[in-house]
């Protein structure tokens, strides 16, 4: 069972720009919850927040039922240099067992990150150089070593970023597998249509927390535009913030 997640008056700032300003909001176990908003409203951040990867005023508590489990985590992107010799096997590998490239890997090993290159619709790009591969292959093949120690929280950002249809097709149906088996997983997203198949829990934010519900209800057409164009009075001021 996956934890929730209760974050209490979470605010950041960068030197003198407020990005998140008293967030508030319990993410309950178990459910898939989208986070939406305009660019530079403070998606990116509030995962950030919550890995510990920047300084926040408030207090984020990660509850979990019985033991910590394990937790996953897909970057927005990465870049691969296209001559480096690192084949996508070669990464599941290494993620998998973090010992070098140059020992040998047995035949355990070698199944496991196959099948896990296998749920993403990967498999048959196994000996191809990360570097070879589009940004959507590779985003698809970060989602795969995010689920190599089968985490109990799965942390998403903007995860389907230059996949093709069949890409997104094999994330939405691994999303809704893995809420099957009750893992908690929050992904910031920006694609409607896409969100509403996902029958997520919805967080709109742009600074502040602006609403939350179920898809049906928060992204009703009379809303989408008054919730995605909801700029804050001090946005002048904002310089720049990872969307």
């Amino acid at each position: 069972m996956g934890p929730s997640i209760s974050i209490n008056n979470v605010s950041l700032r960068y030197e003198n720009n407020i990005i998140l300003e008293d967030i508030s909001t319990v993410l309950e176990a178990g459910q898939c919850h989208v986070v939406m908003g305009p660019n530079g409203g403070g998606k990116t951040s509030l995962l950030r927040s919550l890995l510990g990867l920047t300084p926040f005023k408030g207090k984020i508590n990660v509850h979990w039922s019985d033991k910590k489990g394990n937790i996953g985590y897909v970057p927005q992107k990465a870049a691969f240099e296209p001559s480096l010799p690192l084949t996508v096997l070669d990464f599941i590998l290494l993620n998998q067992t973090r010992t070098p490239l140059f020992f040998n890997f047995n035949k355990k090993h070698k199944a496991k990150a196959l099948q896990q290159l296998a749920r993403v619709g990967m498999e048959d790009r196994a000996l191809l150089r990360m570097g070879q591969l589009s940004g959507g292959e590779q985003q698809r093949v970060l989602f795969a070593q995010a689920l190599l120690d089968d985490p109990d929280l799965l942390i998403l950002d903007e995860p389907t970023n230059g996949m093709d249809e069949n890409g997104v097709r094999y994330f939405e149906s691994l999303i809704a597998e893995l809420v099957k088996e009750k893992k908690t997983i929050l992904v910031v997203h920006h694609d409607i249509s896409a969100v509403r198949r996902l029958k997520a829990t919805v967080h709109i934010v742009n600074g502040k927390l602006l609403e939350s519900g179920d898809a049906e209800s928060v992204l009703q057409p009379t809303k989408i535009e008054r919730l995605f164009n909801h700029y804050r009075s001090n946005s002048a001021n904002i310089k720049s913030e990872v969307a």
